[in-house]
């Protein structure tokens, strides 16, 4: 939505500053010319956006400015708050403050269309928890978030590694209902820690200086590719009831079969071992097509099954046949 495209490139420039069309054009996910449409778009309704000629250029706000938001409709506000995932906030200890800073942000807009803003919280809420809310503890996300703010090194011990190492906190992530720490080695490289592993963390005196050019959110999206790129793969095909396709990803169009109410679907999973489990737990409303050895597996498995819950008398009592294993 431009709306909130043109929000994001104001406050971006607001807390960032001077600022080239290429770092916006990367910060926003758009092309420069977009970029440069949207900063137009903005002068043309009196946001005292201005550029900077020459080599070390950009774009900036006159100083001091500050937006008040009081151009933007209801939706445009709602979709700013509304996505806002509360488990991360009350991980940070700062769910009251977000409290306040809806209210204050709705405060902020002129009456009508703050009448209409409160009309639409107080009758759609977003909640990202599931269910079994069992989700990992941080145990050392607040001393982490005190060494990023303050750009001080941690020493950690990590998952099974009994030496600990010295590392420079550079941000943290909350991806579902797990966070992450970005850190530089003492080498210069990048890498990242699931809090969840880490077995401690201790606080220094060091401190070090942040690297210039690291964006959080573009190592984010970086590492996520190559994480998707090197993942395991195992490709299934499965006949699949209607009902039961909203349990697999299909990476390919999906085809109906002559027999209504079943799909051809293609899905990739990591292994043989979740492919076949994942088979099973629809408890016949998925068919292995292929790879051959997968339906041979699902077979034996679901024998495995059969035979573990029929009870004793029956199996002493069921007659032989010829074939039986």
């Amino acid at each position: 939505m431009r709306a909130e495209r043109l929000l994001r490139l104001l406050l971006h420039l607001q807390t960032r500053g001077q600022s080239t069309v290429d770092q916006l054009a990367h910060s926003l996910e758009v092309s420069p010319r977009t970029v440069q449409r949207d900063l137009d778009a903005l002068s043309l309704a009196g946001v005292p956006v201005y550029s900077i000629r020459g080599r070390g250029g950009g774009w900036a706000l006159l100083p001091d400015y500050r937006s008040r938001l009081t151009g933007l409709t209801p939706s445009e506000v709602m979709s700013v708050f509304v996505g806002a995932t509360a488990h991360v906030l009350a991980d940070l200890g700062l769910d009251a403050s977000s409290d306040q800073a809806v209210s204050k942000l709705i405060a902020s807009l002129p009456e009508a269309t703050r009448r209409e803003a409160e009309f639409a919280r107080q009758r759609l809420l977003i909640d990202h928890a599931g269910w079994d809310d069992r989700r990992e503890v941080p145990r050392w996300l607040d001393l982490c978030r005190e060494a990023v703010w303050e750009e001080r090194r941690i020493t950690i011990t990590y998952a099974d590694r009994t030496d600990p190492f010295t590392v420079a906190p550079l941000g943290l992530v909350a991806k579902a209902r797990t966070w992450y720490l970005v850190a530089a080695r003492s080498d210069g490289r990048l890498r990242t820690y699931r809090l969840g592993r880490l077995t401690s963390a201790t606080l220094t005196d060091s401190t070090f200086t942040r690297p210039p050019d690291f964006d959080l959110a573009h190592y984010w999206a970086d590492s996520q590719r190559e994480f998707r790129a090197t993942r395991p793969s195992y490709p299934i095909v499965l006949r699949v009831r209607d009902h039961a396709i909203r349990r697999f990803r299909p990476t390919a169009p999906m085809l109906p079969t002559a027999e209504t109410g079943w799909w051809i679907v293609h899905a990739d999973l990591e292994n043989p071992h979740e492919a076949c489990a994942a088979v099973l737990a629809q408890a016949g409303d998925a068919q292995v097509l292929a790879p051959p050895e997968l339906a041979d597996q699902v077979r034996d498995a679901s024998h495995a099954i059969s035979v573990l819950h029929t009870p004793a008398t029956a199996r002493r009592t069921r007659p032989t046949v010829h074939g039986d294993n």
